[in-house]
Parts: structure tokens; C-alpha cells; sequence
């Protein structure tokens, strides 16, 4: 008898299925650098928007002597074309601020966190900055014609009509300037924290954040007045900087980076 020999069992061939990749972080990189050059061109397009308009608005009145700025404001034939161009440099401005809290989110811990307080705040001052802008390009602007048309009683009446408008507007203004102010420490403190940007840039927007906190305060409590322009000054002057650093970083990071291709090692002639 032969002895039994085994032989290879023969495995059947199974079809290999091809795995399907998944683009998510591709995807991701590609909306955040598509995110961050939006963010940065807004950012510089607002900021020279709202120098074009504070040219173009009448500035010579005293702000807070309501007569004398409504007879300088009555004159103004690009009134409301002036404060439409303010509330788009404002969502410019907002919408730089919102490209940039939505990268910085992605940090973990205390720096992401306050990227999202910093979003949800920057979406309120655009927000409460487009109601005073209403108020004061139309509102106010048809109740100072009709003021400046008025004769007798009808004059008087008018004026006060036109004066609850200003007064609601500068209610607006205190929490527009509030807003800033919290949008500012939230995204500061995040850039401050973090490592996504320099460092000294959130410095600069916290305490540009606390300006416009303060400047806020003061606003709600006498209006637009010389007290609030000691802080408000300075923390617009914070904030430029601000979104000129930030807007140039995020230009930068959007860039695509060249990729580091190994270099070939030669190989060893032989010896014969």
C-alpha cells in the first residue's frame, strides 16, 4: 500500500472588494481654505468700506445736540446710500470674524469653545448693527424731513418724533459696541490660548473687546458723547489691527503647501 500524501487544498479565489475611500478630510481642508481666503478678503473689503463711509457721513455737529445734527443731516443727499455701505463694511467685517471662529472651533478645550461664543456673538452684532442701520439711514432720515418741512406746532411735534428715533438708535449703538466687545474678548482669548495664530494678535483683540465693552457701557448712559469716544477710538483702532493680522494669517494658512517628496538614495555600484 501507497502511503497517503496530502495535497494542498485548493482555496477558492474570492472576489476582493474594493474599499471606498472616504474624502471627508480632503473635503474639509478644501472648505477651510476656501473659508479662510473668503474670510480674509471680506475682512480688508469691510474694513475699506467703513473708511469710504465715515468720509462720506457728515461729522461736523455735535452727535449728541440733536438740533444741530439734525439741520447738518437734513443737507445729506447720500444719507441712506451712506448707511447702507455701513451695514455692508459691518458684514464684511462679521463675516471675516465668522470664517475665522469657524477654524479656530476646531481647536479643543477653552479655545475651541470660545471660537463658537465668538460665532454666535459676531452673528448678533451684524444682526443688531443692520436694525440701527435702518433706524438711522431711514427711519431717522424721514422723520428729520418731515422735521425740516414742519412749520408752528407741527414742527415741535416733529422734532420729538425725530428725537425717539435718535434715541433709539443710540440704544442700538450701546449694544452693537456691546457686542463687539464680547465678539472680540471671545475670539481673542481663543487665538491668545491656542496655536493656530500669533499670540500677541488675541492680546490686541481682548483688549480691544474690553474697549468696546466699556465704550458700550458708556454709550447706553450718555449717548454719543466724548466720554465713550476715549474707549471707542482706541478699541476701533485695536480691531483693525486685529482683523489686518488675522486676515493675512488666514490668507497665508489658505495657501496650499508644497508637499516634501523624499529624495532618492543611489544605489551602491557593485563591485565586479
Amino acid at each position: 500500500m501507497k502511503p497517503n500524501v496530502d495535497r494542498p487544498t485548493e482555496v477558492s479565489p474570492t472576489p476582493t472588494v474594493p474599499q471606498q475611500r472616504t474624502t471627508t478630510a480632503p473635503d474639509t481642508v478644501a472648505t477651510d481654505r476656501a473659508l479662510l481666503r473668503i474670510g480674509a478678503i471680506s475682512g480688508f473689503a469691510g474694513i475699506a468700506v467703513q473708511v469710504a463711509m465715515n468720509f462720506l457721513h457728515p461729522a461736523h455737529a455735535d452727535p449728541n445736540n440733536s438740533r444741530e445734527a439734525f439741520e447738518e443731516y437734513s443737507h445729506s443727499t447720500t444719507w441712506t446710500d451712506v448707511h447702507i455701505g455701513q451695514f455692508l463694511g459691518t458684514f464684511l467685517i462679521a463675516l471675516s470674524l465668522i470664517a475665522l471662529a469657524r477654524v479656530l472651533s476646531r481647536q479643543r478645550g477653552l479655545p475651541g469653545a470660545l471660537a463658537i461664543v465668538g460665532t454666535v456673538t459676531a452673528i448678533m452684532l451684524a444682526t443688531v448693527f443692520a436694525v440701527q442701520m435702518a433706524v438711522d439711514g431711514v427711519a431717522l432720515r424721514s422723520a428729520i424731513e418731515t422735521w425740516a418741512s414742519a412749520t408752528g406746532a407741527e414742527k415741535t411735534s416733529a422734532f420729538q418724533v425725530a428725537e425717539g428715533m435718535r434715541a433709539l438708535e443710540k440704544a442700538l449703538s450701546a449694544f452693537f459696541h456691546l457686542n463687539n466687545g464680547f465678539t472680540l474678548l471671545a475670539l481673542g482669548l481663543s487665538v491668545a490660548l491656542g496655536h493656530l495664530y500669533a499670540r500677541w494678535l488675541g492680546w490686541v483683540a481682548v483688549l480691544a473687546g474690553l474697549a468696546f465693552l466699556a465704550g458700550g457701557v458708556i454709550t447706553g448712559h450718555s449717548g454719543f458723547s466724548a466720554d465713550s469716544g476715549v474707549f471707542l477710538t482706541p478699541a476701533l483702532l485695536l480691531m483693525v489691527v486685529f482683523i489686518a493680522g488675522t486676515g493675512i494669517s488666514m490668507w497665508r494658512r489658505a495657501s496650499p503647501r508644497p508637499s516634501r517628496r523624499s529624495t532618492p538614495v543611489a544605489a551602491h555600484s557593485r563591485r565586479p
